[in-house]
């Protein structure tokens, strides 16, 4: 996802990180009582054997303020309930005009595609785990969806602002095509390249009326097919507990640095989760009650990485690296996430290739090739295989790379 003037971001991580010993390995510490403690009491994930009976307990779900405002965000005429009006103004139906013609577009050129691949591609990770790990995502829930559409919970990560939704009914004259605007403008990179810009769109939360990232991943939840059930924000505490709270809960000392969507896709509940939180070594280690949190959800998961400015190759990001290794039973990336090495290394992963591999792109110069991928490439050129959509940081050239490393 991240791109953000790749660079940038990745020297700001450094910066942040210079104090940590950032080489060191995670350790196990006595220290934590009170970490874990909180850890466990923690709300749990929502039962997802729940399965609504009637399609009138359903409607009484969905018909709720967070589903009919995103229903006007994703431009569905009919099903916004209470808010349905909204439509009959100009700047809502151009709005809905707008959204739906992009939308088509994209399941024409790439979203189909991604789906149907996918699906059978990662047949056994997604028999095999219901939860989905997507570091440095910011909002794309689209791609996981797309990729991984039995999961019961996605838990992703960014540098974004969590932000709210669009308070609709409070909105003034002009508001309305303002907001739309800045709403269309927040997506034409995903659209259009594939990934979020977080540079582009850390300025755009702090300068439109798009407040956070919470809008556009709603957008994506529902406009994938399915129902926004409700919406609560997690609290950290420093470092003694994470909590939920509601939506509406207000506490001005503390901002909320998460998010929980939880929504019904085919009569079945599940959740998406997603966290701003800089991973760096010296944020993230052992000592850290996010840490602690992060280690408990994503045990026994498939974790995703696209677009994720290599990070993942600096030495200050060693702990997340570490996490992933351990708790993925599936690890599926491109070439900015994981060095391909580790997946070699003590032969604890079958690895299949797709697409082609090329040099990194320009916004990364002091990057080269990672050789043990490039020969791979070369060893297994006959097995690899070919990709029919086009997904990444080289949507310009289409030498597009997925790895896909399933843990033996």
């Amino acid at each position: 996802m991240i791109k953000s003037s790749h660079s940038f971001i990745f020297l700001v991580c450094l910066l942040l990180s210079c104090n940590s010993n950032s080489e060191s390995k995670i350790t196990t510490s006595n220290k934590n009582t009170a970490i874990d403690t909180a850890i466990s009491k923690l709300v749990p994930p929502p039962d997802s054997s729940k399965v609504a009976t009637t399609a009138t307990a359903v409607a009484q779900n969905t018909n709720n303020i967070f589903n009919n405002i995103t229903a006007i965000l994703c431009g569905e005429r009919g099903k916004a309930n209470e808010l349905n009006y909204m439509f009959d103004t100009i700047a809502w139906s151009n709005h809905a005009k707008f959204i739906d013609s992009s939308w088509r577009r994209l399941e024409r050129r790439r979203l189909g595609s991604m789906q149907k691949w996918g699906r059978k591609e990662f047949e056994k990770p997604n028999g095999n785990s219901k939860m989905v790990f997507y570091p440095f995502s910011g909002p794309d829930y689209l791609t996981a969806h797309a990729f991984f559409p039995d999961a019961d919970k996605y838990v992703m990560l960014g540098l974004e602002p969590v932000g709210k939704l669009p308070d609709l009914k409070k909105f003034k004259p002009g508001d309305a095509k303002d907001y739309s605007d800045d709403f269309k403008k927040s997506l034409g990179d995903i659209f259009d390249k594939s990934y979020f810009i977080t540079r582009k769109m850390l300025q755009d939360f702090q300068s439109q009326k798009v407040n956070g990232l919470l809008p556009v991943l709603a957008f994506f939840i529902k406009k994938s097919g399915n129902e926004i059930l409700n919406i609560k924000y997690l609290m950290r505490y420093g470092q003694s507990k994470i909590e939920e709270v509601d939506y509406d809960h207000k506490e001005k000392d503390h901002t909320p640095f998460g998010v929980r969507i939880d929504f019904l896709q085919d009569g079945k509940q599940k959740s998406v989760y997603y966290f701003k939180y800089d991973v760096a070594n010296k944020n993230f280690n052992d000592t850290t009650v996010f840490y602690k949190y992060l280690n408990t959800q994503t045990s026994n998961c498939i974790t995703y990485i696209k677009s994720a400015s290599y990070l993942l190759h600096a030495n200050f990001m060693s702990n997340m690296k570490a996490m992933i290794l351990k708790n993925s039973i599936a690890v599926i990336q491109d070439d900015t996430g994981i060095p391909f090495k580790y997946f070699e290394e003590g032969k604890k992963f079958n690895i299949k290739l797709y697409g082609e591999y090329s040099q990194p792109v320009s916004d990364f110069p002091y990057l080269s090739l990672q050789k043990p991928l490039q020969e791979a490439f070369h060893r297994d050129s006959l097995k690899v295989g070919k990709l029919p959509f086009h997904l990444g940081y080289h949507w310009g050239t289409r030498k597009d790379v997925i790895i896909y490393a399933q843990k033996k």
